[in-house]
């Protein structure tokens, strides 16, 4: 049995198994990043003709058209987005239609030193894909209130930010996506190396917990 009051090193011992603990979460967050990614099929063969108000019940990577006149309310440079390896961002839209309903759009990529891209305030068609919105990891930057740059596409940062009350998925263009816009690819773009980073997190942990168990005399 281990008695803990007798360890050389207790604050090590505490303090760096927390921290093996939130690296072995980081892992798991990638690893499961990874498998989300492996499943992902866009299928542009079926497309849904919808009103608004069905979004929140259609499920995620649904093919769909959305008909109806929206007003541009604001927009986001969605930053560290790379096509076909150049740096750049999307351009994250936020429209509402006459009912004050409010749709998040990503139109698609636009390199660092493009100013002149132009997105519409009336439209009346939006083809896309609906995507779940992004979640916050445990550690990363944060958003920051009345900027135009985002790290994420994070439903409850830009309600808040905006003061509104956003469909349940996002949009991600396919067709006019804008003047000086281009469209994203899909199944064919950049893939973040998430399996990478989940083993590289498992393995900072097995070698913090070998320091901490051999600093303090355990194996």
């Amino acid at each position: 049995m281990i008695y803990f009051k007798s360890l050389p090193h207790k604050f090590l011992f505490y303090l760096g198994f927390s921290t093996v603990i939130l690296f072995l979460g980081l892992s798991y967050w990638q690893f499961s990043r990874y498998q989300t990614n492996q499943t992902i099929n866009y299928d542009e063969s079926n497309q849904t003709n919808i009103n608004i108000k069905e979004i929140n019940d259609l499920p995620e990577n649904t093919y769909i058209k959305v008909e109806g006149s929206f007003i541009l309310v604001d927009y986001y440079k969605l930053r560290s987005r790379v096509h076909n390896g150049n740096s750049g961002y999307h351009v994250i839209a936020i429209y509402k239609n006459q009912e004050n309903m409010y749709l998040t759009v990503n139109h698609g990529w636009i390199p660092l030193e493009n100013n002149l891209f132009k997105i519409g305030n009336f439209r009346y068609v939006f083809d896309g894909f609906l995507i779940n919105f992004d979640t916050k990891s445990p550690v990363g930057q944060d958003d920051e209130l009345n900027s135009e740059y985002l790290f994420r596409i994070d439903k409850s940062f830009i309600e808040n930010d905006q003061n509104i009350s956003l469909m349940n998925k996002y949009l991600l263009l396919r067709a006019d996506c804008g003047t000086r816009i281009e469209c994203i690819e899909l199944n064919t773009g950049y893939k973040p190396p998430h399996l990478s980073y989940s083993i590289q997190w498992l393995f900072f942990a097995v070698c913090l917990s070998i320091v901490i168990l051999r600093k303090n005399k355990l194996i």
